[in-house]
């Protein structure tokens, strides 16, 4: 079992389209992806004021989908995960067994609820002597879109980095820094909609080969013999 977890976050790429969804799980699972993560949210709470608001409106997945979306992991044998951006949407995870989310550090539905949750944290600012119990990993966060490359390293490194640079040599870097969670956008190109900082799958497998020989020469087991001990 690898030590560094790939998420390959679809957010709202594949536009609605469950199908789509269901062919970006199994594209992100064969390019090396150990968690696929999806965004959960309320249409009627959305903000109007928005931009993204009418393509978050076309792009949501309603409860069936999720389901649907969720089988499709278990297909591919991935770690299925989700960003509820509002607490009914968390009421909604919770309702479907999801014991575990992904949160940014500025959104606080998650008080009072029983869940493990990985957390981001702009410009990898954690306050200090921050605890709580039912944080699974902090992950660092440049709230720049793309981020250019040469702010990768302005914050600290935290247990992960959630990317949004162009290319793969940030996800790299911080790989090789010791990070044990790495989460990028993901995307099918020509079927998916596709930001300037999605990963293809061929960029997506790039960084899983890279983690699996920072993991080689860290551990000293190759990964032939890694495969073989989680089969």
């Amino acid at each position: 079992m690898s030590r560094i977890e790939l998420i390959a976050e679809l957010a709202t790429a594949h536009g609605g389209n469950v199908d789509l969804a269901c062919d970006m799980v199994q594209a992100a699972a064969d390019s090396g992806a150990h968690t696929v993560k999806i965004q959960s949210y309320t249409p009627a709470r959305l903000n109007p004021q928005d931009p993204q608001a009418d393509w978050l409106r076309h792009a949501h997945l309603d409860e069936a989908a999720h389901v649907t979306v969720m089988k499709a992991c278990q297909r591919a044998k991935v770690r299925f995960l989700s960003t509820p951006f509002d607490r009914d949407s968390l009421l909604m995870l919770l309702k479907l067994n999801q014991e575990r989310v992904k949160v940014a550090s500025s959104q606080a539905i998650m008080s009072g609820y029983m869940v493990a949750f990985v957390k981001s944290w702009a410009w990898g600012r954690k306050p200090e002597g921050y605890h709580n119990r039912c944080v699974e990993a902090d992950l660092t966060a440049i709230p720049l879109y793309p981020t250019p490359l040469e702010t990768a390293s302005v914050a600290p490194l935290l247990d992960g980095w959630s990317d949004h640079t162009i290319g793969t040599a940030a996800c790299k870097h911080m790989i090789s820094k010791g990070a044990r969670i790495i989460e990028a956008h993901f995307c099918l190109p020509g079927k998916s909609r596709q930001m300037v900082w999605d990963k293809t799958p061929e960029q997506f497998r790039e960084i899983r080969d890279w983690a699996d020989a920072v993991e080689t020469m860290t551990t000293g087991v190759s990964q032939q013999f890694r495969d073989r001990w989680s089969a």
